[in-house]
């Protein structure tokens, strides 16, 4: 039977995952309205190859500032350094999608790309304070599904949105109207927060100390191979559809809602399961053999038919929800809330993986058209089966 100050502390720690949650979806529903868009708005000032470009560029500017928000954070807190960036971050998008200066537009790019992934980690030092190791798999498939419920929500929006054209000062005002009731939920509800007691461990001790793990080692590769996966897709298969096959947003935004559907379906039951029955060992390999497989096949579908791409890309998304939920479960189980130096290395996979795939793809588009990209990508994807051989289960 639980005492008095344990049953206040578990409840205090309830409220906090609640909470947190409600910001997680008004927060991914912000995000993810642009994440498709980003690079059809910047192929009207620049090429389809400088594009990829950008995005590389914008990422190597994410890296040190991800070294070193372990040392802002322990200066202003988590709560309060968030609500900073979130009136950044609208900020920025304003600009992205009102200026009509190069200059300005790209710069209003790097800014959105950077306050995104510090929004991220913010978000993950949130979770973590509220969470235990025991449900990791359970909470991590929570937090994953409601946030990929406003990812699959996002391109549904989009469509409806730029049906008229590409008028893309309507998106800015609905991804407006999700950043503001995520930035007064933070304010009210987290007055309170008690940040953690953030470990200060130098980078290159915290490189070593994943490295020398071979759980960590594993899984860190296995992220890379995943964000590689999405970074390609997030830049690449809008523009394809559209620009290439001349698909319009509207028949898109079909698309991708239908394809994103097993992020929102699929990852607490995984994750849950990863807890309770199975060990997530397997399920990645069944998740990597999927994806890869079926990215292989891309390049061979020439149909412009919404029902053909809507079942070509779900299929790839069965297979990168799994990954996603075995990758975040394994390695959370390995950290706690106050191992912020490991979990900006973890959050930094993502922009690594944004200025390999980009500049990756941008060489290659030298060679061969732009379908081949999703050949290659599908190969790198099933390399990553050899270091999931290796992991071994938590359970």
């Amino acid at each position: 039977m639980l005492s008095e100050s344990n049953y206040a502390s578990l409840m205090k720690r309830t409220i906090l995952l609640k909470n947190t949650y409600l910001f997680t979806f008004f927060l991914g529903l912000h995000a993810f309205l642009f994440l498709y868009i980003n690079s059809s708005i910047l192929e009207q000032f620049v090429s389809q190859k400088q594009v990829g470009v950008l995005f590389a560029i914008s990422s190597l500017f994410t890296i040190p500032i991800l070294i070193f928000l372990p040392h802002i954070l322990k200066k202003f807190g988590d709560v309060r350094l968030t609500l900073a960036t979130l009136i950044l971050e609208g900020t920025a998008l304003f600009y992205l999608v009102s200026s009509t200066n190069i200059y300005v537009v790209i710069m209003a790019f790097f800014a959105h790309t950077v306050l995104l992934r510090i929004l991220l980690l913010d978000t993950d030092v949130l979770l973590e304070s509220a969470s235990r190791d025991a449900a990791t798999g359970k909470t991590r498939g929570i937090f994953l599904t409601i946030l990929n419920s406003s990812l699959v929500l996002s391109p549904l929006l989009v469509g409806i949105l730029l049906q008229q054209g590409n008028t893309y000062m309507r998106v800015f005002v609905a991804a407006l109207c999700a950043l503001v009731p995520a930035f007064l939920i933070l304010a009210f509800s987290f007055k309170h927060f008690s940040d953690p007691r953030y470990t200060r461990i130098a980078l290159v001790p915290t490189i070593k100390k994943m490295w020398n793990t071979q759980a960590l080692r594993i899984i860190f590769m296995l992220d890379m191979v995943l964000r590689t996966f999405y970074a390609t897709m997030v830049i690449y298969m809008g523009m394809y559809l559209h620009t290439t096959l001349s698909l319009p947003w509207s028949s898109i935004g079909i698309i991708f809602t239908v394809m994103l559907l097993p992020f929102a379906l699929l990852e607490f039951p995984l994750g849950y399961l990863a807890d309770t029955r199975f060990g997530e060992k397997e399920m990645l390999i069944a998740g990597l053999m999927i994806t890869g497989i079926t990215t292989v096949l891309l390049p061979w579908i020439t149909s412009t038919s919404v029902i053909v791409w809507s079942i070509a890309l779900l299929i790839t998304r069965i297979g990168a929800s799994t990954i996603e939920i075995m990758t975040e479960t394994y390695f959370f189980k390995h950290v706690q809330g106050k191992d912020l130096e490991m979990m900006s290395l973890y959050r930094i996979v993502e922009p690594c993986a944004y200025v390999v795939a980009p500049i990756g793809a941008s060489i290659l588009l030298f060679f061969i058209d732009t379908q081949y990209l999703f050949l290659v990508l599908g190969a790198i994807v099933l390399c990553g089966l050899v270091p999931a051989y290796a992991l071994h289960d938590t359970k």
